[in-house]
């Protein structure tokens, strides 16, 4: 079994690697990254522009505008009285 002293030794002799393809391949992969990014900004601006078509589209062929209608209670002003429940059925 080697040595470790021997094993740092002949680490420190290897040849350095080139770093130069290595500074390639990481830039490249950037410049990918941010043409994808660029393409889904542009998906989700686009699904937002048809979304707020829709929404635009949908309120304006409402037939006419909602309206509130008095809400019925059970509970009135005459605490229950059996006359006033039979109104309700």
């Amino acid at each position: 079994m080697p040595n470790l002293d021997e094993l740092l030794h002949d680490m420190g002799q290897a040849p350095v690697p080139e770093l130069t393809s290595l500074d390639h391949a990481v830039m490249s992969a950037l410049a990918e990254r941010q043409s994808e990014a660029r393409a889904t900004s542009r998906i989700l601006s686009a699904a937002a522009v048809v979304a707020l078509g829709v929404g635009y589209a949908g309120g304006s062929l409402m037939p006419s505008p909602a309206s509130a209608t008095e809400p019925r209670l059970v509970i009135s002003e005459t605490a229950l009285a059996p006359s006033t429940l039979l109104d309700f059925l």
